[in-house]
């Protein structure tokens, strides 16, 4: 195995993240978690998702007891757990540990489960420490990524929520090999997404060897951790999402609304997708991006397995819910918008043309040939 180090590392004014890549084993056998985790808490909770084998999380676990009680809890992940009954559960299972403003919260699963736990360790004793291990390839590029935490309400995603740094990520590649070949999908649209914003060395990568994107979709750690440093450098810069920080956003004001008016459960990495190639689509019909912008980004997401289209979206209910987006300012919707690679601009769209855009079922995928000039575009 390969030694653990620190891959990056997030400074706030009041926080600091140092993000690690590399096996839980070997982590602890650096070290790196007593290095990082200085203060010794007096209780710790473990919130497992259901999906993480018990074993997995047995050389944390075990340097955990050293240092103070454990509690661990195995909790349902995926979307259901960023509801507001899910989060109150996760509320008393800390109550149920007792654990208490010296405590340390531990949370390994998904995106979701992050999310949730996240919320509710930065509103326990109005705020305790914690620590993410992703085990999915979306919350290693993204949802760890950067200290937002949120549940949603009323039909919104992420409408209640806090912005709570987790001390420590640690980022084990090797939970990605147990997970079903549709669930190392999703994470695919992030690491596209992450390239296309601010990383044109990938982008040029993704879109130049036919063998970039493998057939079992689990990313090199290069490319994991490619796609970690756009994200942290732009958090980094802008941690509460002032300025640079909303173009993180480009592909989401779709993909929620897709996401929570769907009768059939959509995945976020599919949303994702198709939101990317809507966004795509409005740039190019106001004139921001050049033609076969949209094309150029769908290509990308459909040679890793990713939905591109959204003709079987309800109308009336995504116009909707785009309403209540938290980006929306005065009932005007703004979006995040590509312009080329390394180039996000977010405008506000007029109804009739998103409602056009919506109208149509997404663009016809060309191959569209990566140039000298658009390959090495600046960030």
């Amino acid at each position: 195995m390969n030694p653990v180090v620190p891959s990056s590392r997030i400074d706030w004014p009041q926080a600091t993240c140092q993000l690690f890549t590399g096996s839980l084993d070997e982590l602890v056998r650096a070290d790196q978690l007593s290095v990082a985790l200085a203060e010794t808490p007096t209780s710790q909770v473990i919130l497992r998702d259901a999906a993480v084998p018990f074993g997995a999380l047995e050389p944390v676990r075990g340097w955990l007891r050293q240092r103070a009680p454990v509690e661990e809890f195995e909790f349902p992940g995926g979307e259901s757990a960023k509801t507001f009954d899910s989060c109150l559960s996760i509320l008393e299972l800390l109550a149920t540990a007792g654990l208490d403003r010296g405590g340390l919260v531990i949370v390994a699963g998904g995106g979701a489960l992050g999310d949730a736990a996240g919320f509710a360790a930065s509103i326990w004793h109005r705020g305790v420490p914690w620590v993410a291990i992703p085990t999915t390839l979306l919350a290693m590029v993204d949802a760890s990524i950067g200290g937002k935490t949120a549940i949603h309400q009323g039909g919104v995603k992420n409408r209640i929520g806090s912005f709570h740094l987790p001390r420590v990520v640690l980022t084990d590649p090797s939970f990605l090999d147990s997970l079903p070949l549709q669930e190392r999908t999703q994470g695919w649209a992030e690491l596209i997404k992450a390239a296309w914003v601010g990383d044109p060395e990938l982008l040029a990568q993704l879109e130049s060897d036919p063998g970039s994107i493998p057939r079992d979709k689990i990313p090199t750690s290069h490319q994991i951790a490619a796609a970690v440093a756009v994200k942290v450098a732009i958090v980094g810069s802008d941690p509460f999402e002032h300025g640079p920080r909303e173009v993180l956003n480009f592909g989401h004001t779709f993909a929620h609304a897709l996401e929570m008016t769907s009768t059939t459960p959509i995945r976020h990495g599919e949303a994702v997708s198709r939101g990317m190639v809507f966004a795509a689509t409005l740039a190019e019909e106001v004139s921001i991006a050049a033609s076969g912008t949209a094309s150029r980004i769908s290509d990308l997401l459909e040679r890793a397995g990713l939905p591109v289209d959204w003709s079987e979206a309800a109308i009336e209910p995504v116009l909707s819910s785009l309403l209540g987006d938290k980006k929306v300012r005065a009932g005007r919707q703004r979006w995040v918008l590509p312009r080329k690679p390394g180039e996000m601009v977010v405008e506000t769209i007029p109804q009739h043309i998103v409602e056009r855009v919506l109208g149509s079922s997404g663009p016809v995928a060309t191959e569209i040939p990566l140039s000298p000039e658009g390959s090495h575009d600046a960030r």
